[in-house]
């Protein structure tokens, strides 16, 4: 018996609790409260449920991407995986940055549908080595960049995506 992959949480719902999130943040931040200091923490989480929720349905968590099909490594940390070395998990684009772009988009009067469009087009993880990851945040860890992996000298393998050409068979 196959069981059904219900989820919690809904995209429109999401996005709901991202317009409040934002709003709380932008009340903290006119009080004098800061990012670092927690104001965008809810909307990042948020966010980061929403991007889930848009790009990797497949997964119920993000620790659990390095089981998906959707799952993109780099070539050093493929063959890390391959020997049951650590591999760790990162947004391509800093979820910071992210967060700050959407909540500015609601500021600027964007609907719903542009920001699932937003997400949908800049929500990426990948799987890299510990190495690859110090490399990253050591060269940008925190803004929106279109060569940000491969600035850090960080090659992507190419994903294997199982190929389904009739019912049950699988190349």
């Amino acid at each position: 018996m196959q069981r059904l992959n219900l989820r919690k949480y809904s995209p429109e719902l999401m996005l709901t609790m991202f317009r409040k999130a934002a709003s709380l943040r932008n009340e903290m931040m006119e009080a004098g409260f800061t990012d670092n200091g927690g104001a965008i923490h809810s909307a990042e989480r948020i966010l980061n449920i929403l991007g889930l929720l848009l790009n990797y349905p497949d997964i119920r968590h993000i620790n659990n991407l390095k089981k998906s099909p959707m799952a993109e490594f780099s070539v050093e940390a493929r063959k890390l995986h391959q020997k049951g070395e650590r591999v760790l998990i990162e947004h391509v684009s800093p979820l910071r940055d992210l967060t700050r772009r959407a909540i500015a988009m609601l500021g600027s009067g964007k609907g719903d549908n542009e920001i699932r469009r937003f997400v949908k087009r800049h929500f990426r993880l990948v799987l890299l080595s510990p190495e690859e990851t110090r490399r990253l945040n050591r060269q940008n860890r925190s803004k929106i960049s279109a060569n940000r992996l491969m600035s850090a000298g960080i090659r992507l393998q190419p994903r294997r995506i199982p190929i389904v050409n009739r019912p049950g068979k699988t190349i």
